[in-house]
């Protein structure tokens, strides 16, 4: 019961990219067919690397057994003896096979699984000669996510169980691959005794590695160590990615880069990781189709909480569908004709009404009978309720569209209810002055 409350919980969380962006579902089909096309290109990697002794059988055997088996090969030398170590060629092809099979046929178990046990197999012989090294873990995390793929559909069309199935897989594979950062952080937490704030605790961590691993320091270094407060961050919430659609790109490529610079700045080379989140986060078939700055900074851990606060009072204060949308403004006064003639409304309005309030009518004889002066802003009418001045001004932000540079200005200037009652005033005090240049008398207050 609760891993499928869980379960739940997460394609909620992840199956749209905001409130306002639901996935449909031939969206969530097409992110299903992506997940098995990002499936192939993981598997010939896996091939590529195994053609070019990246990940050939040989790399792992040092020419002599093991000195601290670990329990896969303890596994494989109880089932086949102590001699296959000398196959290593043939092994190597064994392997080949099942990748490129597996590339070709995803959804067919035998490849993934065949795939899978060479790439443990390997690993686990590679870190069975008294050392760890961590290369390529991320790449059997992997591996071991894609075994999960569902199998192939009788029709042309995808099953919908089978397109939650393939969305599951991906999940696992992008919580697999951030889950590593996430516990590098929190080891690096540790080794620094919580030290983080501290202007030299992880330069120690980062100074002791180089001068264990490398000849030189790299040049820049020092630098880097006295400025990881960004990779430290981004390395705690890592895993909280996985439930962020916003952030799978923008982390993605965060993390491609901060691979890419360490290995240049300080030798530290995880070159299958780069490729690994490269597939899964900065392809991911979830992220949403236009990068939106806003939806990125709502969605950062800790840093995203106040907008995310304010996004959610914005969308509490944005009145419900409506037919018709009523606004009364002074049609002599440019700023106030050009603002009514631009303004775009979102779908959810049925129709949008521009009343001059000079050319007078039933809505400006009711408007008239309100405790408000037409002189002094525009109003706003839904239903039966009526929005004045800048209350008005906020509430066409809320519902303006973000089609175009004018509405986009639109929304971002007045959609907070303290700036729009601070620019209000400026802005009838300009419609004041154009009045007076142009000569037009007020409105008048009764017809």
């Amino acid at each position: 019961m609760l891993a499928r409350r869980s379960m739940r919980w997460m394609r909620r969380s992840v199956l749209q990219a905001g409130a306002d962006e639901r996935r449909s579902p031939a969206e969530l089909t097409r992110a299903a067919t992506d997940v098995v096309m990002l499936s192939r290109f993981y598997y010939l990697f896996l091939a590529f690397n195994i053609g070019t002794s990246g990940l050939q059988f040989a790399r792992a055997y040092m020419g002599r057994p093991p000195t601290a088996p670990l329990w896969p090969i303890d596994v494989v030398q109880w089932l086949t003896g102590g001699g296959w170590f000398a196959h290593d060629r043939v092994v190597t092809v064994i392997g080949l096979f099942f990748a490129i099979a597996a590339a070709g046929f995803p959804r067919f178990l035998l490849w993934r699984l065949g795939s899978f046990a060479y790439l443990l197999t390997h690993v686990a012989l590679a870190n069975s000669y008294g050392a760890i090294n961590h290369g390529s873990h991320v790449m059997l995390f992997v591996g071991f996510a894609l075994l999960f793929l569902p199998r192939r559909d009788e029709g042309r069309r995808m099953e919908r169980k089978n397109v939650l199935s393939c969305l599951t897989v991906l999940w696992f594979a992008q919580g697999l691959i951030l889950l590593s950062y996430t516990l590098s952080g929190f080891w690096k937490l540790w080794h620094s005794r919580l030290e983080v704030f501290s202007t030299d605790a992880m330069s120690r961590i980062l100074l002791d590695r180089a001068l264990l691993e490398a000849d030189e320091i790299p040049l820049l270094l020092p630098f880097v160590a006295q400025h990881n407060w960004l990779t430290l961050y981004i390395e705690i919430f890592a895993l909280l990615v996985v439930f962020r659609p916003h952030l799978h790109r923008p982390i993605g490529a965060v993390l491609m880069l901060f691979h890419i610079t360490s290995d240049w700045l300080m030798n530290i080379s995880f070159s299958l990781n780069i490729v690994m989140v490269g597939l899964f986060l900065l392809l991911s078939p979830l992220a949403p189709a236009r990068f939106s700055v806003a939806g990125t900074v709502r969605s950062l851990p800790l840093v995203g909480i106040p907008f995310r606060v304010m996004k959610r009072r914005q969308r509490s204060q944005r009145p419900q569908q409506t037919d018709r949308v009523w606004l009364v403004y002074d049609g002599e006064c440019p700023m106030c004709n050009n603002y009514a003639q631009y303004l775009r409304l979102r779908e959810t309005v049925g129709e949008f009404v521009l009343v001059d309030a000079r050319e007078g009518g039933a809505i400006v004889d009711e408007v008239r009978r309100l405790p408000h002066d037409l002189n002094d802003g525009m109003v706003v009418k839904i239903g039966d309720r009526h929005f004045v001045g800048h209350e008005a001004l906020n509430l066409l932000a809320l519902l303006s569209t973000d089609r175009g540079a004018f509405n986009k200005f639109n929304r971002l200037a007045f959609s907070s209810p303290l700036i729009s009652r601070f620019t209000y005033p400026l802005m009838k005090a300009g419609r004041w002055v154009l009045l007076k240049l142009k000569g037009v008398a007020p409105i008048p207050s009764e017809d």
